[in-house]
């Protein structure tokens, strides 16, 4: 039995890494900035130094998945300006839970705040899903408190749902490591 685990989590794994590569639509990205004109797909490949930094101010294990970042930034017109800038950007991130793998969508304003989080797969809790979860997530950003213990209103297995938790705020901190920040 122990012997077959071993054998079944790298295809886990591997399964859930090759998610990220895989585009996001122009609807899903829309649910995150709806003010967006448009989106473009950007790739970099962060440097050990940066992931390193990621981890320290996430708490979280980077995984290798999140070396090479791909980012979809929100693109939109300034309304006192006219002229196109970014305003944000989208980011794919693997939580690991109790049960499996989820593969979440983090969206971040340009300040790094949290904008919206969309579950693309879950193999774990669908309670994980659930807007009155994610929905607690918005609006925090890199200053704000990031207790997973005791700084929200959990959902199915506590476990599963601190992973999806961390996982945010790991794509928050990723996202601001593709900004330069």
């Amino acid at each position: 039995m122990r012997k077959l685990l071993f054998l079944v989590m790298p295809l886990f794994m591997t399964v859930s890494a090759l998610g990220h590569g895989d585009a996001l639509s122009r609807e899903t990205l829309k649910k995150f900035f709806p003010e967006a004109e448009h989106f473009v797909s950007r790739q970099k490949s962060l440097t050990s130094q940066q992931l390193l930094q990621v981890e320290k101010a996430s708490g979280d294990e980077v995984q290798a998945v999140d070396r090479d970042l791909t980012v979809y930034v929100a693109i939109a017109k300034d309304p006192q300006t006219g002229k196109m800038q970014s305003i944000g950007g989208v980011v794919v991130v693997d939580a690991i839970g109790a049960k499996g793998f989820l593969d979440l969508a983090v969206g971040c304003s340009l300040d790094g705040s949290i904008r919206k989080v969309l579950v693309l797969e879950n193999m774990d809790d669908k309670a994980l899903e659930s807007e009155t979860f994610l929905g607690q997530l918005e609006g925090k950003g890199p200053s704000e408190s990031w207790d997973v213990e005791n700084g929200f209103r959990l959902v199915g297995n506590p476990a599963s749902a601190q992973a999806v938790i961390r996982a945010v705020r790991r794509g928050m901190y990723l996202f601001l490591a593709f900004m330069g920040r």
